[in-house]
């Protein structure tokens, strides 16, 4: 299998991460070899992978290079702002188009972003519509789609040419930090708080958590454990201190997450399946806490039953916290690592899938 990534930077890089999760995982449970392109020509990353980089025009001789006497198939991770600036990559469309012409390859895409959207001063306004026809000319010419939200799901039932394409799936991303099969009682984890990822998503963090203050008491959170690049972190919020780690090699995130009762996400719940961190906590039984409630059911997560707001909190008893950890892993269990690499080895490679 031959993945498509629009750069490959791994621990920096969620999409990097989740390509090369993939690969082994695949490797591991199928015997699939996978190679890696990278559209660009700067990153030279050290990984037990093979891998080309090109540019929009070389990729099919880039892809040709990976080919032997099997017939290959083809998954492309689509961001698009990672491909382009505008985040409409057209020529990387052009030249999608003309390697799945050629008829040698199976074809899958895993949209982790579709397009941008905003108000009418914003480039994302103006940038949208050129998205969304990027978008549709890569999908259409698709053996298999899968996307990570119920939003993405739901466009592209709407608005590709082949719609609905055969083959469309919903799975949310899963954790690049690591997963287990038996999650560890709350009551032996630390009433701590993890807030990981790069400076501008545990900025909006801490600003979120300042108004807070109710929360971290009711949940009896004794510390704040910040994980990432550093910046100008605080010592503390709402009283509760905060203990700085820096960066950490994935293997101390897990330790530390699996010794910790709650994980805060800062993504809006329309957005919670494509949360990298959200994903993290949930593989190994780590409760989300969030900031704001969602009036219903959204890709599976409810409100108090899998992760806890402002508005549940007054709900939850402290025996409630096992409940919600084993809910929040029993979600992310149906997604997995496993079921991906399932679902493209059984949908791109058929023949290898019965190994």
């Amino acid at each position: 299998m031959i993945q498509v990534v629009p750069q490959l930077k791994p621990s920096r890089c969620g999409v990097s991460d989740h390509a090369i999760s993939l690969a082994l995982e695949l490797r591991r449970a199928y015997g699939l070899n996978s190679s890696i392109v990278i559209l660009n020509e700067s990153d030279k990353p050290e990984i037990p992978i093979p891998y080309v980089n090109c540019t929009p025009e070389t990729l099919e001789e880039a892809c040709h290079s990976f080919v032997n006497h099997s017939a290959p198939s083809l998954l492309v991770h689509y961001s698009g702002y990672g491909y382009s600036q505008d985040g409409a990559p057209l020529a990387f469309a052009q030249a999608l188009a003309r390697l799945k012409t050629s008829g040698e390859f199976r074809f899958g895409v895993y949209f982790h972003e579709l397009y941008a959207s905003g108000m009418p001063w914003t480039k994302a306004f103006w940038f949208s519509r050129r998205q969304k026809h990027v978008v549709r000319m890569i999908a259409q010419h698709c053996d298999l789609i899968v996307t990570n939200l119920g939003f993405h799901k739901a466009w592209l039932e709407r608005n590709t040419l082949n719609a609905p394409p055969a083959a469309l799936r919903q799975l949310p991303v899963f954790s690049n930090i690591g997963e287990t099969d038996e999650i560890p009682s709350i009551s032996g984890r630390e009433p701590a708080l993890v807030v990981f990822g790069l400076p501008g998503t545990r900025r909006r963090s801490y600003e979120r958590l300042r108004q807070m203050s109710d929360l971290l008491r009711a949940l009896g959170i004794e510390r704040i454990i910040d994980i990432g690049p550093e910046f100008d972190v605080p010592s503390a919020i709402c009283g509760v201190p905060i203990g700085r780690k820096g960066i950490l090699e994935k293997e101390e995130i897990f330790d530390i997450l699996s010794s910790s009762r709650f994980g805060f996400v800062s993504h809006p719940s329309i957005c919670l399946a494509k949360s990298g961190s959200l994903a993290a906590f949930a593989a190994l039984g780590v409760i989300p806490v969030v900031a704001s409630t969602f009036p219903a059911e959204m890709d599976g997560l409810t409100d108090g039953v899998h992760l806890i707001s402002p508005h549940s909190v007054t709900a939850v008893r402290q025996k409630d916290l096992d409940r919600i950890s084993t809910a929040i892993w029993s979600w992310y269990s149906l997604h997995n690592l496993r079921v991906h690499a399932r679902t493209y080895a059984e949908l791109l490679e058929p023949a290898q899938a019965a190994i």
